[in-house]
């Protein structure tokens, strides 16, 4: 598929909404200096940001106090939040992923139980409402030259309990490109955007390198 450095709302309206499934981690209103946007507006500028997401199948990565106060009132109430906690020398460590429009099945991803010795449980049961799972560290091999980049696992999650067999995974604000970059290595459609250049060129390194290891797992698939 397809990565663009444009802004998504030229794009949007020509996307399917029972076929898309918009996944994200929008800019955070905070103030953060990107090179190209402006990560400091008015309330209503970025509630505005969310309202061409309506009607559609939305994930979306955020502080819960942001979700409810901008999200909540374009989208409606979510359908199921997770909170993904990690370790960090930040005030806050945890966020929420809500899904608005889209209900996930835990029941697609198993996990060993926190009581492994309690005999009433079975060895592996579905996945919790609550991931730890570390940020991405400087050097960690997923780490891009770019802010904020969210875990491959946590993108890899959300796919794999939302999307549907033919979706196209629609990340508007791609920064790092881990959204994109997932859904190639799990076979899905995608489409991605972002106004920043820098942004454009890291994810699409990121996707030749995906794209040409998988091209080589199938030449010469491992034994």
């Amino acid at each position: 598929m397809n990565i663009f450095n444009k802004d998504y709302r030229n794009i949007i309206t020509q996307l399917d909404k029972e076929n898309t499934l918009i996944v994200t981690d929008p800019p955070y209103n905070v103030g953060w200096k990107y090179d190209t946007y402006k990560d400091k507006v008015s309330d209503e500028d970025y509630t505005n940001l969310f309202k061409p997401f309506k009607g559609y199948k939305l994930v979306v990565i955020h502080y819960i106090e942001d979700i409810i106060k901008y999200v909540v009132p374009v989208m409606g109430v979510p359908t199921k939040c997770v909170q993904w906690v990690y370790n960090s020398n930040m005030p806050r460590q945890h966020r929420t992923i809500a899904w608005f429009n889209c209900v996930p099945d835990f029941k697609k991803i198993t996990q060993t139980p926190k009581n492994i010795n309690d005999k009433r449980v079975n060895s592996e049961v579905r996945l919790y409402d609550w991931w730890q799972i570390n940020l991405v560290k400087n050097v960690s091999k997923e780490k891009q030259d770019y802010s904020n980049q969210i875990p491959e696992k946590v993108i890899g999650n959300i796919i794999k309990l939302t999307a549907n067999k033919n979706d196209i995974i629609f990340d508007p604000f791609m920064g790092s490109g881990t959204t994109p970059a997932v859904a190639s290595k799990l076979n899905y459609k995608y489409l991605a955007t972002d106004i920043s250049k820098k942004a454009y060129n890291i994810t699409k390194k990121r996707i030749i390198e995906v794209e040409n290891n998988l091209f080589n797992e199938e030449i010469c698939p491992m034994n």
